[in-house]
């Protein structure tokens, strides 16, 4: 990972430190991220390293939900020329997302919405499904599974969940068992970040 004092790049995307002066004026401005947008998780990292493997089409309509800094987002933009939507509940985060996406020269386009309000006519508009530790509480096990199978009904190409392997997650990977196509995946790196956990991939 390329870095200097107040950013470091992975992946071909620029991530600013805590220190970065716009991450501090956003701060300054009451900026607070409420539910664990904060920071950059390193599933991320996971996500962005198997789809340089496994490449989705050029143009793909993307949405990273529990977006956070979008920075998942914003690598598929950078790379797929992706057209990305990231939702969070939260809508602290999103400033945070704009300022990332617009040092890193692409648009992103940013929704405040909870898993459950997710529609499947609201699906039909996304083609892949991202999301990077999004299962950390046992009530979104089954939340995030019934959101998955409305995506599959909406016609969502596919579904890319990455997690440390927390037991939310785990619970959400095996029941997923149910679906037509669902495999879990372990994956770790050393560089350019050092990072393991799983990946969630759901396909119709």
């Amino acid at each position: 990972m390329n870095s200097n004092r107040d950013s470091r790049t992975a992946f071909g995307v620029k991530i600013l430190n805590s220190n970065h002066a716009g991450i501090r004026r956003l701060k300054r401005d009451g900026n607070v991220p409420e539910i664990h947008g904060h920071k950059f998780w390193n599933s991320s990292f996971l996500i962005m390293n198997h789809l340089k493997r496994h490449p989705i089409p050029q143009r793909s309509r993307v949405m990273e939900i529990g977006c956070g800094w979008g920075l998942l987002g914003i690598y598929c933009a950078k790379q797929f020329d992706a057209r990305v939507t990231g939702t969070d509940a939260d809508r602290n985060v999103f400033p945070f997302l704009d300022l990332h996406a617009e040092i890193n020269g692409v648009e992103v386009a940013t929704e405040q919405m909870r898993f459950e309000r997710l529609t499947v006519e609201r699906l039909k508009r996304v083609d892949v499904l991202l999301g990077a530790d999004v299962c950390f509480w046992d009530n979104l096990t089954p939340v995030l599974f019934n959101l998955f199978k409305r995506a599959l009904r909406a016609g969502v190409k596919q579904i890319i969940i990455g997690d440390p392997s927390r037991s939310p997650f785990t619970a959400l990977a095996e029941r997923c068992g149910e679906l037509s196509n669902s495999t879990v995946i372990a994956r770790s790196m050393i560089r350019p970040v050092r990072a393991s956990g799983e990946l969630l991939i759901v396909r119709p």
